[in-house]
């Protein structure tokens, strides 16, 4: 039985090695995790039963390695990405299947862009969905504009015979259609009574008034340069009523005629208030946050790629708010609102030129126009101290952030330096999560000690 009992004892391991060998293993995953550069494991020097473990975390590593640079290239725009992905590697995947999706979609938005319209995408619901319903509304206004333009260019083309025929035609068109005497600004012919169309006897004088200076400006030369193109004569007027409010506003496209043997221009009037005051709300609502009234994130992409191609010099800095989501689940939306606010507040104190953007959540984007990325730290820096300092506040405010500066001479793309901004944030999260942790833990040395 002794023996026995010795034989036992040879294949058991010591507490303390299990524990360093557990330590070990652990270690490799959270730098597999957070430092995968320093991610190192030798099997063969850990204890027999950990050995098998330690090979499985090593194929886990490898795994976790090339989903990042995958995902890595991807979140770049690198479509094309020649990062070789393991046969063997499952959880890759849905990475390549999206690789392969995006490349397709790549594809059929050029073919649309060259007029191909029988393109249909279908990949993430209503996304593709909107982008579907988009294409059949290019093409039918495609179909619509190539129409009207056909037949404006017929008319204006015609001679005598040709106005009596439009005189026809336009009594079945409800546009206000208006013939002007080149000479002596006379309407020789509506298709319909003006007062239908323009609100005020005073807007109708304006709207003559209006046109007949349009029309002394259109020379012969003009007419020669724009012969056999659309609409010559084009142009917007704002009709404003006592108060100085818009009352209407009147499209106008012109095509110099001869009418009756008099030279003339036939006019299409178009009433677009309501579509210029829904083209307003959509500009409002496609460049602005609703929340906040910082730009929205479409705005500030318009403006990164402006800036971009007029090599303008600036920088681009990338903010993300610390634990907004714990705020919202503990103390509700509205504190988290009034976090979102109180952090857009202090960021919109950056002077103009600059932009701030919300990109969406937590998340705010800020091309910065004369700081470098010195000074740009340094404000932010101090506005994040402000935030923090808050007393009345229930919980921890403060932000993460990342800059980059812009050169002339840059050449990369603007999804590429906010990709490069936004890693450069996240380094500054984990570093300030690192001091954070290092502090507790020197607090409670010292708390143990005394």
């Amino acid at each position: 039985m002794d023996n026995e009992k010795s034989a036992g004892d040879e294949t058991s391991l010591p507490v303390e090695e299990i524990q360093l060998a557990a330590d070990t293993l652990f270690g490799y995953l959270r730098d597999v995790l957070y430092a995968p550069k320093q991610a190192v494991l030798n099997p063969e020097l850990l204890p027999e039963p950990f050995r098998d473990l330690a090979k499985g975390l090593l194929f886990i590593g490898k795994c976790i390695g090339e989903n990042r640079s995958l995902s890595k290239e991807l979140s770049q725009g690198k479509l094309d990405s020649t990062i070789k992905i393991s046969s063997d590697n499952e959880i890759a995947s849905g990475l390549k299947n999206l690789q392969a999706t995006l490349k397709h979609i790549s594809w059929q938005v050029g073919q649309i862009a060259k007029g191909d319209y029988n393109q249909r995408l279908h990949f993430a619901g209503m996304f593709s969905q909107d982008i579907n319903d988009m294409i059949d509304q290019l093409k039918e206004r495609d179909s619509a504009m190539r129409a009207e333009i056909t037949l404006t260019q017929q008319l204006a083309e015609e001679s005598r015979n040709a106005a009596h025929l439009l005189e026809g035609i336009t009594k079945s068109i409800d546009e206000l259609i208006i013939v002007v005497d080149r000479s002596t600004y006379e309407w020789l012919y509506t298709n319909h009574d003006p007062k239908q169309y323009i609100v005020e006897d005073k807007s109708i004088a304006r709207v003559k008034a209006f046109l007949h200076e349009m029309i002394d400006g259109y020379s012969e030369d003009e007419e020669e340069e724009h012969e056999g193109t659309e609409a010559p004569l084009q142009s917007l007027i704002r009709l404003l009523g006592e108060d100085g409010s818009v009352n209407q506003i009147f499209s106008f496209a012109g095509y110099p005629i001869t009418w009756m043997d008099r030279k003339s221009v036939v006019l299409k009037l178009v009433d677009v208030t309501e579509m210029e005051r829904e083209s307003e709300e959509l500009k409002q609502v496609a460049f602005f946050d609703t929340l906040t009234r910082t730009y929205s994130r479409h705005y500030g992409m318009i403006t990164l790629e402006k800036w971009i191609a007029e090599k303008a010099e600036f920088c681009i800095a990338f903010v993300d708010m610390d634990g907004l989501k714990y705020v919202n689940d503990t103390f509700g939306h509205i504190a988290g609102d009034e976090y979102i606010l109180a952090t857009s507040k202090l960021l919109t104190e950056f002077e103009s030129p600059s932009i701030i953007c919300r990109l969406g959540g937590d998340e705010f984007m800020l091309l910065l126009r004369n700081y470098s990325n010195a000074e740009a730290d340094a404000v932010l820096k101090e506005m994040r101290n402000r935030l923090a300092e808050d007393a009345l506040s229930e919980y921890d405010r403060s932000f993460s952030f990342g800059i980059v500066e812009v050169g002339k001479d840059n050449t990369k793309s603007a999804s590429l330096l906010l990709s490069i901004a936004d890693e450069t944030m996240y380094e500054d999260k984990r570093s300030r999560k690192k001091e954070r942790r290092e502090g507790a833990t020197e607090v409670k040395v010292e708390s143990v000690d005394q």
